[in-house]
């Protein structure tokens, strides 16, 4: 098999591997499967698979021809089968609310730059102008947009040598600091803490949705208040509709504009907090598997 820290033209060392676990022959005729499962652990001190090893299975698996997460059919199926069914998350059905896209990907633009330097009152002036130019109730941050706004180290990929952690996982919904979050489903608490670190979370909220048995999805909630983060412990149990958290200020969500930063996730996680928000271009065929677009359940 190829070296550590050869790097694919086009990927980076997870490619590689998978493209020799695919086309090669596998030892004692095991499943692929099992092949990819054993090669991860023997590598798993490689930067690029310790980085994150639950993306790194998703991404040789994808790269090998399979499925990146298993039972990816039925929940897809689920998910467009409950359609609309999230639309009440901010109170009110935001298919009835006035909406407009707020792009933070032009590298320039007042907002952008604003939020990079964590200019508060900039990003916030460039905002209202924004909103009194077009005006809207709820702004609306694209998934999978490809972001300049993130500048910090923390953002250069550990899976493919030159690229930034670019694009953006979730689904961002702008409205006021405080502004009350509703649980769309009956949900288990899997994390809730305080990611105290400018351009972070800051409060975080991760739920569990079971969709049938055994099988289940995961809603990240970030830019959070600190209450909205330390109300809830690993393992409670919020019912459907029940107010769960809100919308944090600046000085409480990262140092970000107010929004609600709303991800899906496929993966589970021992440690949701390290799943990332954004990722490297070169994987954006597998973001979409494996972080659908939360637009699909809250908007029909």
């Amino acid at each position: 098999m190829s070296g550590n820290n050869v790097i694919a033209k086009n990927g980076g060392p997870l490619d590689v591997l998978a493209q020799a676990l695919a086309t090669g022959p596998l030892a004692g005729d095991i499943p692929l499967t099992d092949a990819i499962d054993r090669a991860l652990e023997e590598r798993g001190a490689d930067a690029a698979i310790a980085a994150d090893p639950a993306i790194a299975r998703a991404i040789v698996r994808a790269r090998a021809g399979l499925d990146p997460v298993e039972n990816q059919g039925k929940i897809d199926a689920w998910i467009d089968a409950n359609s609309g069914s999230w639309d009440t998350i901010l109170g009110q059905p935001l298919s009835k609310m006035r909406r407009q896209v707020l792009s933070l990907g032009p590298a320039g633009a007042r907002i952008v730059e604003a939020s990079a330097a964590q200019d508060r009152e900039g990003a916030l002036a460039a905002y209202r102008a924004f909103q009194d130019a077009t005006p809207f109730d709820v702004g609306i941050g694209s998934w999978l947009e490809k972001r300049t706004v993130y500048s910090t180290d923390a953002y250069v990929s550990a899976r493919v040598s030159g690229q930034r952690r670019n694009m953006h996982l979730g689904y961002d919904l702008f409205t006021e600091p405080l502004h009350p979050l509703y649980c769309p489903t009956d949900a288990r608490v899997v994390c809730s803490e305080r990611r105290d670190m400018r351009l972070d979370y800051g409060g975080l909220v991760v739920l569990e949705h079971e969709i049938s048995s055994g099988i289940s999805i995961w809603s990240l909630w970030g830019h959070l208040t600190t209450a909205s983060a330390q109300r809830w412990k690993k393992g409670d149990v919020i019912p459907k509709g029940t107010q769960f958290a809100a919308i944090g200020d600046f000085e409480e969500n990262g140092w970000w504009l107010p929004h609600l930063h709303l991800q899906l996730s496929l993966l589970p996680y021992d440690d949701f907090s390290t799943m990332p928000g954004v990722g490297e271009e070169a994987y954006v065929d597998v973001w979409r598997k494996v972080f659908p677009d939360p637009a699909r359940l809250i908007l029909k």
